[in-house]
């Protein structure tokens, strides 16, 4: 018999995570980031983050999401820039949420559209066009990013 790969491992942790398995979920997204599979390391970190399965730790969430970015898991790189954007931290959300927007992640540009807006919107206003602008053409967008882009680039004066 063969021995479970990361993939085996990566997929059987989504099924027990839609199953509400949620303990057992994390237990098979631990064994699937140590066999190499990228987007579960970005998995464990959304657990710690959310509290599923185990106790929030937040400090641990975002080591994980690191851990995700740095071996170019573009969710990795978005989940870490919230961790830095909501302490406040925004040079570093910036800069995560500039690798996400690199990697295709149209709700990255959104993203940084609002923290140059957040900085004031007279200050940065070409980026802050630039970027909502970016998030509105992007095919990689939720439709809420995009009514939301849509609504700040109107709240300037810029949108129909």
């Amino acid at each position: 018999m063969q021995e479970p790969t990361q993939d085996d491992w990566f997929l059987a942790a989504n099924d027990a995570w839609d199953a509400g398995a949620h303990k057992k979920a994390l237990s098979l997204f631990l064994k699937a980031a140590a066999a190499g599979e990228t987007h579960a390391l970005n998995s464990v970190g959304y657990f710690l983050d959310h509290g599923i399965g185990v106790k929030k730790n937040p400090a641990a969430a975002r080591d994980w999401y690191r851990k995700a970015a740095k071996a170019g898991d573009v969710a990795g790189c978005a989940n870490l820039a919230i961790c830095y954007r909501d302490e406040g931290n925004f040079r570093w959300a910036r800069f995560w949420f500039e690798k996400a927007y690199a990697q295709g992640d149209g709700d990255a540009a959104l993203e940084l559209g609002r923290l140059f807006l957040w900085e004031g919107p007279n200050q940065n206003r070409h980026k802050v066009v630039d970027y909502l602008g970016k998030a509105m053409a992007s095919p990689s967008i939720t439709s809420n990013g995009r009514t939301e882009a849509g609504a700040l680039l109107k709240s300037l004066g810029l949108g129909k």
